[in-house]
């Protein structure tokens, strides 16, 4: 199977950046694409923007599309994707650790990748200090 499509969507630069971020980490990524709205952007605007990144990709073995808050406009546009397109899955709540996950998994099917970035969210989001707070001296509050 080959891996998933990929566009992450956002409101600003906010994908490109965590996008170039997550490559910093796993490397450089095949099949993806970026979605930045701009303040300027119309609904149309954000349609066009999408349908031309999506045209770019290889949909074969589906698309995840990423977006930064449910509701948003990047979230409203990829909801189209959803009716209009087959075998899309969008995801929201962009952040590094679900965008890592989420590459390091692009060869599993929708379903699998899905049931896997739930997972992740819920773990991704800790509060550190609480972590520290544990450890009874310097050698203890080391997290890795």
């Amino acid at each position: 199977m080959s891996e998933v499509a990929l566009i992450v969507a956002s409101h600003g630069e906010f994908a490109k950046a965590a996008l170039e971020s997550a490559e910093m980490i796993v490397g450089k990524q095949t099949n993806c694409g970026v979605l930045t709205v701009e303040m300027a952007f119309t609904l149309d605007d954000a349609i066009q923007a999408m349908e031309e990144q999506y045209q770019q990709l290889d949909h074969s073995s589906g698309t995840v599309i990423l977006v930064d808050i449910l509701g948003g406009t990047p979230s409203n546009v990829s909801g189209r994707f959803v009716l209009s397109k087959e075998n899309v899955l969008v995801m929201s709540g962009l952040n590094l650790p679900l965008l890592l996950d989420l590459l390091t998994n692009r060869n599993r099917t929708l379903d699998e990748i899905a049931a896997s970035l739930e997972e992740s969210y819920k773990a991704g989001f800790n509060n550190v200090t609480k972590l520290f707070e544990k450890g009874e001296d310097e050698d203890e509050c080391e997290l890795l």
